[in-house]
């Protein structure tokens, strides 16, 4: 769930904002009609911004915030804030619980980073954008949420809309391999490779980060949904995003692993073995590829006796060879998007057998 508000709609509320009294953000919108701004004919449950505007910079600047714990052993905190408005009016202000709540999810590392503020509904307008129920802040490691207990439109509660903003907390402290851009765009990596976000980013079904007409196809914005429901497994609201992305038993397990055991970055192994003379065939050998992303195959040392590379499917399919012998600066690099297996051929191009050895990097 990502989108920025439209710039029409950002214009308002920046113009609302300084026509108010200095007091004018507290509280929930009021009747007043020059003060109504209609919500977006699609339900919009959150943004995800770099940095914090001026104008909630002002309404930061009115909230209480202390460090609470999250109870989970750890001796973990977070940071939770509620505006002097919010405390007055809100029906969800006790932090502590709000601090034990993001104890329950799973979490690593990154939830000591975590901020949250609760807002007024009218304050919330001018933070995330009118229409959103929250907004997280990438650069500031900031949750924004409404602080009312209420569910929108699809059956989304305080709790759920919570749980999906943390879900872009833990992509934003995840890496994802060579070539792919931030998790907090594709989702995590062995989630974005169990639901298949590399074909469908090739075969232009699913876009990485793109917060206007397909926020919908965002499989950042499905990763966090994906991410709550893991919490909230019962009840869940419907599912919006493009339905190839709706998670299963293996999307599950992933984000838990993603989450609990984030991946580190490529592995590397050394591959050696024996390869017949030039025209008398080739060495064939399997390299399992769970995984999506750039694998690399490097010689580790050719001494005398070159030899060709080409990666196939496992159906046979020929998807990238050297040519002209190897360069050992170089190698051979491949972008695994779905393959979950590849067969790596070796022949010689010398007139005699010979050994080969190959540095090989993968996801």
């Amino acid at each position: 769930m990502r989108g920025r508000p439209a710039g029409a709609l950002a214009g308002i509320a920046m113009t609302l904002l300084f026509l108010a009294a200095p007091g004018g953000a507290a509280g929930r919108p009021g009747r007043d009609v020059a003060f109504e701004v209609s919500r977006l004919a699609t339900p919009i449950h959150d943004v995800v911004l770099g940095e914090a505007s001026a104008a909630a910079a002002r309404i930061s600047a009115s909230a209480s915030s202390q460090r609470y714990s999250i109870g989970d052993g750890s001796g973990a905190t977070v940071d939770v804030a509620v505006t002097e408005a919010c405390m007055a009016t809100c029906n969800v202000t006790d932090p502590q619980q709000v601090a034990s709540f993001i104890g329950t999810l799973p979490h690593g590392n990154e939830v000591s980073l975590l901020a949250v503020q609760l807002d007024t509904e009218y304050q919330l307008g001018f933070d995330c954008g009118f229409g959103a129920e929250a907004c997280y802040f990438s650069g500031e490691d900031k949750i924004v949420i409404g602080g009312y207990q209420e569910e929108d439109g699809d059956g989304a509660s305080f709790d759920f809309v919570l749980a999906h903003e943390y879900g872009h907390h833990v992509a934003e402290h995840r890496m994802m391999p060579a070539p792919f851009g931030r998790a907090i765009d594709w989702g995590t990596e062995r989630w974005a490779s169990v639901e298949g976000v590399c074909q469908g980013e090739r075969h232009h079904r699913l876009y990485p980060g793109n917060e206007g007409t397909h926020y919908f196809e965002d499989p950042g914005e499905a990763f966090a949904e994906a991410f709550a429901r893991n919490r909230f497994p019962d009840q869940p609201p419907r599912w919006r995003y493009l339905p190839a992305l709706e998670p299963g038993p293996a999307a599950f397990r992933a984000i838990q692993e993603d989450t609990l055991s984030p991946w580190q970055g490529r592995t590397s192994y050394t591959l050696s073995g024996r390869i017949p003379a030039r025209g008398e065939g080739a060495a064939v050998e399997s390299l399992r590829t769970p995984l999506d992303g750039l694998v690399s195959l490097r010689p580790s040392s050719l001494r005398g006796h070159g030899y060709e590379l080409a990666l196939r499917s496992r159906a046979g399919r020929l998807l990238r060879r050297s040519r002209n012998g190897l360069n050992p600066q170089r190698g051979l690099d491949y972008t695994v998007c779905g393959e979950h297996r590849l067969r790596v051929v070796i022949r010689s191009t010398a007139p005699h057998p010979g050994t080969f050895r190959l540095q090989i990097e993968r996801p």
